[in-house]
């Protein structure tokens, strides 16, 4: 069986653990191993049942985004609007205030220090076929009109 694991760098991966445990839902740290000058060689939680693998900028590894990072991290949570407060109260910076989509779920985005986007989201209804499509096509007709 295969799975996916996500492995990010950042340029303070102790800071960004203990935010992450304090910030998002069912987040535990599994451990830290240390490397040279009190950087982080790597490190592995658990976010939601979810391993995330991280480590600081070694040579070879991608240096972190100054900004907003292209990755953005989807959790299904039991509800948006209740994990988005306690992100933000715990260090997140809001990026999409929690709302409902046409797809049929409620979302809700923040930014951690580092850039990295986390979604939010739980099923409000179930919107599929025909009903999608039009959906769909009348958010594009929104958005051509305003621009």
């Amino acid at each position: 069986m295969s799975k996916l694991v996500s492995y990010v760098t950042f340029k303070d991966s102790r800071k960004m653990a203990a935010l992450y445990e304090k910030a998002l839902p069912d987040t535990k740290l599994d451990f830290i191993m240390d490397g040279p000058n009190e950087s982080v060689m790597h490190g592995q939680m658990k976010i939601s049942g979810q391993e995330l693998m991280f480590s600081d900028s070694w040579p070879g590894m991608a240096e972190p985004n100054d900004g907003i990072s292209p990755v953005n991290f989807m959790l299904e949570v039991e509800n948006c609007d209740v994990a988005f407060a306690h992100a933000i109260a715990n260090g997140m910076t809001s990026f999409m205030e929690p709302k409902d989509q046409f797809w049929g779920d409620r979302s809700a985005m923040v930014i951690d220090p580092e850039g990295y986007r986390w979604t939010f989201r739980h099923e409000v209804e179930r919107v599929e076929g025909e009903e999608l499509e039009k959906r769909a096509a009348e958010l594009r007709e929104q958005m051509t009109a305003d621009n």
